[in-house]
């Protein structure tokens, strides 16, 4: 796969990035995906958020096979998936100048639908990504909870990441103002684990913390 996005910024091109493992960085450290499309039936725009997972060089998403999305991508709808990380919130001396800092990566495309001699594999890259170990601990998928998933892969091969680093971009003649200017930051944390009630007694497993 090519790391070089197809499709370019247009506003602050300084800002994209174009490193694979930023961009691979970016994604398995987000949970989810808002995924855009054009329902061809009303010809509207919808934005779905969904969890995912990035399996090498294909991102993957799963839902019911009721789902109207997941029914959509398996027509081979255009596809939009935003990924973004929000680093801080940065405060400038006025309102218009004060920004975030982010990280974000669009993936453009069309998704294919995985067969059953594929699914498995799908699912514990799924599974591990969200609940690291689970797939190992849980109880296994049953036949009729596999039938009932659809798994698609969509290829990272147009892809666009942008971000934004540093402080506040404050006009010359503010900077002499007697306010106050920074970064606010953001950070993302699990916390303690709470066992669920009708699992009391029942010990945290190490894969949960």
């Amino acid at each position: 796969m090519s790391s070089e996005p197809k499709h370019n910024v247009k506003r602050h091109s300084e800002r994209q990035f174009h490193e694979q493992n930023q961009i691979n960085r970016v994604l398995d450290n987000q949970y989810v995906a808002h995924v855009g499309f054009i329902d061809p039936d009303t010809e509207s725009p919808y934005v779905i958020p969904m969890g995912f997972a990035r399996d090498n060089d294909r991102i993957l998403l799963h839902g019911s096979t009721g789902s109207r999305i997941m029914m959509l991508m398996a027509k081979g709808v255009d596809l939009c998936l935003t990924v973004t990380q929000l680093n801080a919130i940065v405060v400038a001396r006025s309102a218009f100048n004060s920004s975030m800092n982010y990280e974000s990566v669009m993936i453009f495309g069309k998704a294919r639908v995985l067969q059953e001699d594929e699914k498995d594999l799908a699912l514990e890259r799924i599974t591990e990504k969200l609940i690291p170990g689970m797939w190992a601990y849980g109880r296994a998928l049953t036949k009729k909870e596999s039938a009932a998933t659809i798994i698609v892969e969509v290829p990272m091969d147009k892809v666009s990441a942008k971000s934004r680093t540093g402080e506040p971009s404050d006009d010359e003649g503010d900077i002499a103002l007697p306010l106050w200017a920074g970064l606010l930051p953001i950070s993302t944390s699990f916390g303690a684990p709470i066992t669920a009630t009708n699992a009391v007694g029942i010990p945290v497993p190490p894969h949960i913390g």
